[in-house]
C-alpha cells in the first residue's frame, strides 16, 4: 500500500496497489531467558588535584637548581661524548670462535718486484674506509718519488679488492696516515719531503685543502708520523693535528677542515741534551744543518695521553723515550722561523736500538708501550723510570697496536715471518688462538690498525703492498 500526498494538508486519496513477494516461513521455538536486575548508581565527577606541600621554600629550590644544574648538564655532556660504549656488538651464541680473512687489498700494478710497501694505514671514524699509503721500500738520498693513498669503503655494494673508491696523488712517498676523529672526509697524511697534506674527500675535483709546503716553521726533513687528538681546552671541539719529523719537531696545527684554513697553533723540538737522560749510547747527529746543527734529536714516533691531553711520549733517534708536554715547556734555544719550545719534561730508560713504535693506553690512564730494534717490547708506566716488564721478541718486533675491544690485549708484528701475535697485557704471553697467520705470499708487516667503530677487525699492511682485513674473534681472558 502506498501513501500519496496531495497539495491540501486536509486531504487524502487513497490508492491500492501490489507487490509480489517470496512465501515466508514460520518456526516456532520455545527458549528460556535469564532473570536480570537492573541497579542503577550514581557518581560524581572529580578532577585529580596536585598536592603540594605548602612549606615548599621556592628560593632554596631555585637556588639549588641554580648549583646542581650546571653539573648535571656537564654530565650529560661529557656521556654523549664518551666513547664507552663504541663498537658494543651483543656477543652471539654462534660467534665463530676463529680468525677470519675478510679481504686482501691491493692495487693491480703494484707487485712484489715494485720494491713498493703500505707505509701506513688508518680507518674512517664510522670504520667503513681504510686508507693506506704508499711508499718506496729504499731512499738512498732525497725521495724522488711520487707517492699515493688509496681509499677503500668495505661496506659498498659494489666494493672490488682491487679498485679503490678514491685516489690521492702526493709528490713524494707517503710516511703516515690518520683520518679524521669526527669527519669521515677528512684525511691527513705526512710524506718523506716533510708536507704535511689534509684533504676533504667531499670535495668532487681537487679535495686537497691544505698543505704545509708553504708554511714557515714547518717540517725541513721526512715526517715520520701524523696523528689527530682531542683539543685539550675544553671549550674547543675541533680536534687539532700534530706531526713529527725527523728535524726534531713537533708541530700543532690547526685545520679548518671546511675553509682550508692550515694554521701551525704551536711548535715544539727535542734537543739533543736530553740523550744524557736516556742513559749510555751513541751521540745521534742532528739532522738538519744551519743554526741548529747537532742540537736537534730526530722524532721517530709519538703518543698522547688519552687521559692528560696535555701530556705525550716521544721516540726518538738513539733509542731514548721522553715524557713531554704541551703545557709545561720552556722556550727552545734554537734559530727558527717560529718560536718553538722545549716540552721535555723526563726521560725513561732507553732502548738499546731505534724506537720503531710507542703506544699510549686507550684504557689505563698511566701506561704504555713501546718497541725498538733491540728486539724488546716494554710496557712503562709514566710515574717511573723504570719499565714494568719487558718482553724479549727473537725474531724482531717493529710495531704495536693496542686492541680498543679489550684493555688488556695489545698487537705486536716482527720483521720476518708475516704474522701479527697478540700479547696480554698482565702475563706477557702470546694469546695463540688470536694471531693473524701469514699469506701463502709472506711478507713482513708494516703496518696495523684497529677499526675504531668495529673492534674485531684490523687492517694489516705488507711489504707486498697489500692491506688484509682480519676478523678477530671474541677473547675471553680466562679462556
Amino acid at each position: 500500500m502506498m501513501w500519496k500526498l496531495g497539495e491540501s494538508r486536509t486531504s487524502r486519496e487513497l490508492q491500492d496497489d501490489g507487490i509480489q513477494t517470496t512465501d515466508s516461513s514460520y518456526k516456532e521455538q520455545e527458549s528460556q531467558a535469564t532473570e536480570s536486575k537492573n541497579a542503577e548508581t550514581q557518581t560524581e565527577t572529580s578532577q585529580p588535584q596536585l598536592v603540594l606541600d605548602e612549606n615548599v621554600d621556592y628560593d632554596k629550590l631555585a637556588a639549588f637548581l641554580r648549583r646542581i644544574c650546571p653539573k648535571v648538564i656537564t654530565e650529560l655532556d661529557k656521556m654523549h661524548r664518551s666513547r664507552a660504549f663504541d663498537g658494543y656488538e651483543p656477543i652471539e651464541d654462534n660467534t665463530d670462535d676463529a680468525v677470519k680473512k675478510l679481504h686482501v687489498l691491493q692495487i693491480p700494478n703494484i707487485t712484489p718486484q715494485s720494491e713498493i710497501k703500505v707505509s701506513c694505514v688508518s680507518w674512517s671514524c664510522t670504520g667503513a674506509v681504510v686508507a693506506f699509503g704508499y711508499s718506496h721500500t729504499e731512499h738512498e738520498n732525497w725521495c724522488d718519488h711520487s707517492g699515493s693513498v688509496h681509499l677503500f669503503n668495505i661496506n659498498r655494494h659494489d666494493f672490488s679488492p682491487t679498485t679503490p673508491s678514491k685516489t690521492l696523488e702526493t709528490r713524494s712517498c707517503v710516511t703516515s696516515v690518520s683520518a679524521h676523529l669526527f669527519e669521515p672526509s677528512i684525511l691527513a697524511a705526512g710524506t718523506t719531503s716533510g708536507e704535511v697534506l689534509v684533504w676533504n674527500l667531499q670535495k668532487d675535483d681537487d679535495c686537497l685543502i691544505c698543505s704545509s709546503a708553504t708554511v714557515p716553521g714547518a717540517h725541513r726533513e721526512a715526517v715520520s708520523q701524523v696523528s689527530w687528538i682531542r683539543n685539550p681546552d675544553p671549550t674547543q671541539q675541533r680536534p687539532l693535528l700534530v706531526s713529527a719529523g725527523r728535524d726534531g719537531r713537533i708541530l700543532i696545527w690547526q685545520v679548518g677542515t671546511h675553509s682550508g684554513t692550515f694554521q701551525l697553533s704551536d711548535g715544539f723540538v727535542i734537543l739533543l741534551e736530553h740523550i744524557k737522560h736516556t742513559g749510555p749510547g751513541k751521540t745521534v747527529p742532528s739532522p738538519v744543518g744551519g743554526a741548529g746543527v747537532d742540537m736537534e734529536l730526530g722524532v721517530t714516533c709519538f703518543s698522547f695521553n688519552k687521559h692528560d691531553l696535555a701530556s705525550f711520549v716521544v721516540g726518538v733517534d738513539g733509542g731514548g723515550l721522553l715524557s713531554c708536554s704541551t703545557v709545561v715547556a720552556k722556550p727552545a734555544p734554537v734559530r727558527s722561523e717560529v718560536p718553538l719550545k722545549d716540552p721535555v719534561l723526563s726521560a725513561f730508560e732507553k732502548h738499546q736500538g731505534a724506537v720503531t713504535s710507542v703506544q699510549c693506553s686507550p684504557h689505563h690512564e698511566n701506561i704504555f708501550l713501546s718497541c725498538g730494534s733491540d728486539n724488546e717490547i716494554r710496557i712503562y708506566n709514566m710515574k717511573q723510570t723504570s719499565p714494568v716488564q719487558m718482553i724479549y721478541v727473537e725474531a724482531g718486533v717493529v710495531g704495536l697496536e693496542w686492541s680498543l675491544a679489550h684493555p688488556n690485549l695489545f698487537a705486536a708484528w716482527e720483521t720476518v715471518n708475516g704474522c701479527v701475535n697478540f700479547y696480554n697485557l698482565r702475563t706477557g704471553e702470546v694469546i695463540s688462538s688470536l694471531q693473524f697467520p701469514a699469506l701463502e705470499k709472506t711478507a713482513p708487516i708494516t703496518t696495523v690498525c684497529c677499526n675504531p667503530h668495529s673492534y674485531h677487525l684490523f687492517a694489516v699492511g705488507d711489504m707486498y703492498g697489500r692491506v688484509v682485513i682480519w676478523q678477530q674473534p671474541t677473547y675471553k681472558e680466562d679462556q
